[in-house]
Parts: structure tokens; C-alpha cells; sequence
């Protein structure tokens, strides 16, 4: 939550027919229930699409769970427990046309998902928080571009400057960023493992972490669908940072693996590369 919202896209949309994707990608299943929100469900829907697709065009083959988008009060959240009809729920925590809001909430609890999340060990959940408010940045960045072009109403061709504004502005207030450039990611995830494996959601910790991972997923984002695998060894076993990573490592395919090796060595932690399977 910042504290200042972007209000030109506080602007109500017009009733149009929305445009076309940018391509054949189209969001798995979910719903909107728009009570709550004070805002048009075919709205919500078009700006979570939106913000969505950005990840989701690299998770080419694979299958989630329905969910579905709720108005929540106490902050951006995705439930565990899934309601009586077995979908996911993400609750978002704004409202009154906030369309950078909703593309930013929804594209770190979609991020959730996808990463597979579930209960268990939360010892290293602020890297699971890191890579979803790192979604975040990614996603609005992505749609201040593809609405030049491809907007989800011709009228909101023009707000592509107002999500890459609310983009900069979210990274400008990161209060550990400039520590982060002083003395570089490995000795910033040094003096604060404990406050992060402690309280995984700082978002002041994870959020300025997210700024500087933001350039390797921006450069190679085929390499979202690493997360995919993110959770696929979590339990109740509490695990090493370095365990983590390389359980990581050991589940994801082939072409994946680079790029976890250079994640890892960001934060100066070296693993294996296991033996390709056959």
C-alpha cells in the first residue's frame, strides 16, 4: 500500500467491448465477485487479466486450481484454506477504480499461486514474498507498455505512463535499496537473514531485494516458470537458505537451472548443478 495512488486511472470505463489479447495466451480459470469492491466485475477482471498474463504467458503447460478475486480489509492476502466451492481465494484490499492497486495486489498473490504455494516451514517464505512483489513490479511494468498498444479499452490506451509511474515510485521507496548498492546482495542478505527467515513479509526487506532481482527476470522471463517448482519440497522441516535453493535446483527442468545458479550466486550461495535427468 503506498501513499499516494495514481488517481488517473481513477477515470470510469467507458461500456465497450474489451480488446483482444496481445496474443493466443488467455488466464487459466477464476472468478471476480465484485461485491465489496464498488467496482464493475468485468473491470476488475480486465486489469487482473491484464496484469495476470504478464506471468502467466510463461507457465505455457501449466495447471492451477480456480480461484477466485474477493474484496479483503486487512491487507492483500491468498488463503490457504480453500472455500466451500474448492477454489483459491485472493482477497485484494482496494477498491474505487485503484487499477494500479488491483494490478499490483493481484499480480503478487497470482504470483503466490503460481509458485505453488502451501503451509509448511516458513523459514524461507521472504524469498517466495521477494519473487511476488518482484511479480508485481514486473507485471505493471509489462502492462505500462502492452497498453500503448493493446490496452483492455481503447480509452485506457493513455495510462500506460501512470502504471510505469506507480512502478518507479513503488522501487523509489524501498528503503533498503541504496544498502542494498553499498555493499551489494550477498552482505545485505548476510545482516538480515535472521529479521528475514523471522518475518517474511517485510515487504521493506523483500521489497528492496525485489528492485534488484527485477533486471535478471526482466532480461530472461522465460525463466518465471522456475517458480513453478519453488515449493515442491516444502514441509514442516525447517531448511537452510542454501538447502532451499538447491531443492530448488533439483526440481526444476533443465532449462531452468541456470538461471536458479545465478539467483543463487546473487545472494553468494553456490550449488550444484545436479546431473541432467535422462
Amino acid at each position: 500500500m503506498f501513499w499516494r495512488e495514481i488517481v488517473v486511472l481513477a477515470v470510469a470505463a467507458a461500456p465497450v467491448v474489451a480488446a483482444s489479447a496481445p496474443d493466443t495466451v488467455s488466464m487459466p480459470p477464476y472468478r471476480v465477485d465484485a461485491g465489496g469492491f464498488a467496482d464493475s466485475e468485468r473491470d476488475i477482471r480486465a486489469v487482473c487479466d491484464s496484469a495476470g498474463l504478464e506471468l502467466w504467458r510463461y507457465f505455457p503447460d501449466q495447471r492451477i486450481e480456480p480461484f477466485v478475486v474477493v474484496r479483503g480489509r486487512g491487507g492483500p492476502i491468498t488463503l490457504f484454506e480453500r472455500n466451500p466451492h474448492r477454489e483459491i481465494v485472493i482477497q485484494l484490499d482496494t477498491g474505487e477504480r485503484l487499477w494500479c492497486q488491483y494490478a499490483y495486489q493481484f499480480a503478487h498473490e497470482f504470483c503466490h499461486v503460481l509458485c505453488g504455494f502451501k503451509p509448511g516451514d516458513s523459514s524461507n517464505q521472504w524469498f517466495e514474498e521477494t519473487l511476488c512483489e518482484l511479480a508485481s513490479l514486473y507485471a505493471i511494468r509489462g502492462m505500462a507498455r502492452s497498453w500503448r498498444t493493446n490496452p483492455p479499452y481503447p480509452h485506457w490506451r493513455d495510462y500506460g505512463d501512470a502504471l510505469r509511474d506507480y512502478a518507479d515510485q513503488a522501487m523509489s521507496r524501498r528503503p533498503h535499496a541504496g544498502e542494498i548498492a553499498r555493499i551489494g546482495l550477498t552482505a545485505f542478505y548476510t545482516r538480515h537473514e535472521a529479521a528475514l527467515r523471522s518475518l517474511p513479509v517485510d515487504r521493506d526487506l523483500t521489497g528492496s531485494i525485489a528492485v534488484v532481482l527485477l533486471d535478471s527476470f526482466e532480461k530472461r522471463p522465460q525463466h518465471w516458470g522456475a517458480v513453478r517448482w519453488l515449493n515442491a519440497r516444502k514441509t514442516e522441516t525447517v531448511r537452510s537458505f542454501d538447502t532451499y535453493l538447491a531443492d530448488w535446483m533439483e526440481t526444476v527442468p533443465d532449462e531452468h537451472r541456470p538461471f536458479v545458479v545465478e539467483i543463487a550466486g546473487l545472494f553468494g550461495r553456490t550449488i550444484e548443478r545436479p546431473v541432467n535427468r535422462d
